[in-house]
């Protein structure tokens, strides 16, 4: 036999309950306690004072999700400097997808009907995801530049969204060693393209999926040879897509063969013979691997800022004039 000595708890009644007072219920709040809240931010707050180790990248990704979704400041930002340590080719795909996503549902103009996990000053800004996730991304790109070969032939390079292929395949940093291999990625993508949409691939839907894409190859960079294959990787050759007009293959192939006979020629619109080169850039210092990335930043210590640095240049100038005037 069940006895049941206290009705449950109604389910309009919030897990934590908040001290806060609503027009015409002071009364009622006035017998409450907000001793359930109290303990719930007191573990909240060992949870912003406490570290996470965490080894696996996905799960960060998916605490990061949750730290959007909960505008968690703290830790969002534990689990954007996780993800900046394990940054290597075999993720880094995952990683800009899931960044997206996040900036996606920043934008959604999200608002928790449950007080904030962790309390922030920063909380009120609706950029703070933007600005973390862009430094996060920043890093991404970086290492994707010295992974293009490899990247670009990844299969979950195909799963990516429209912008993130465009961003990757156009950036002029891109170390990919041969032209055929950005083609035959954007081909491949808008195959999948078609088929998450249910479309068939024929060259009308190839064409509308691609866009802007169509001119992420440089062409201008291609072989005569490579230019005018009839199969590329499994993929039909430029001039036999299709998805470049009769007059742009026939001036890009007019350029390639100047430009072999060492000719002067007009370069190609949209950067399309415009060579990449390795990028300059550094990356943003978001954690101990980060900061060892950088080429001016050799040291582990997470403090080693750009003020830290011309502290340093300055406390040794006035070391050399001292010496002089010694």
């Amino acid at each position: 036999m069940v006895v049941v000595t206290n009705e449950p708890f109604s389910e309009k009644e919030p897990l934590c309950w908040s001290p806060i007072k609503k027009k015409g219920t002071d009364d009622d709040c006035a017998d409450k306690s907000p001793t359930i809240e109290n303990a719930y931010r007191n573990i909240t707050s060992s949870m912003q004072a406490d570290p996470l180790e965490i080894s696996s990248p996905i799960l960060a990704l998916d605490l990061l999700s949750t730290a959007v979704k909960l505008r968690n400041i703290p830790l969002a930002k534990q689990c954007i400097e996780i993800l900046d340590k394990q940054l290597d080719p075999t993720i880094l795909i995952k990683v800009v997808s899931r960044l997206s996503d996040c900036t996606s549902q920043n934008k959604d103009n999200f608002e928790p009907s449950a007080p904030p996990i962790i309390e922030c000053k920063d909380r009120g800004s609706i950029d703070w995801v933007e600005d973390l996730i862009n430094n996060l991304r920043h890093n991404c790109l970086l290492e994707i530049d010295k992974h293009a070969d490899y990247i670009l032939k990844d299969p979950d390079f195909l799963k990516l969204a429209y912008n993130d292929v465009l961003q990757i395949t156009t950036r002029d940093t891109l170390q990919v060693s041969n032209e055929t291999i950005v083609y035959c990625a954007i081909m491949k993508w808008a195959s999948a393209e078609c088929n998450r949409r249910t479309l068939q691939p024929h060259l009308l839907n190839i064409k509308a999926v691609l866009r802007d894409l169509v001119y992420a190859p440089r062409y201008g960079l291609m072989t005569k040879k490579e230019f005018q294959s009839k199969k590329i990787d499994g993929e039909k050759g430029p001039t036999k897509s299709g998805i470049l007009e009769e007059k742009e293959w026939r001036r890009m192939l007019f350029y390639i063969k100047e430009k072999s006979r060492n000719r002067p020629v007009e370069e190609l619109p949209l950067r399309g013979s415009f060579p990449r080169r390795v990028g300059r850039e550094k990356p943003k210092v978001l954690s101990s691997q980060s900061c060892r990335r950088s080429s001016d930043c050799p040291t582990k210590d997470l403090n080693c800022t750009t003020s830290n640095r011309c502290d340093k240049i300055f406390l040794n100038i006035l070391t050399c004039w001292s010496a002089v005037f010694d």
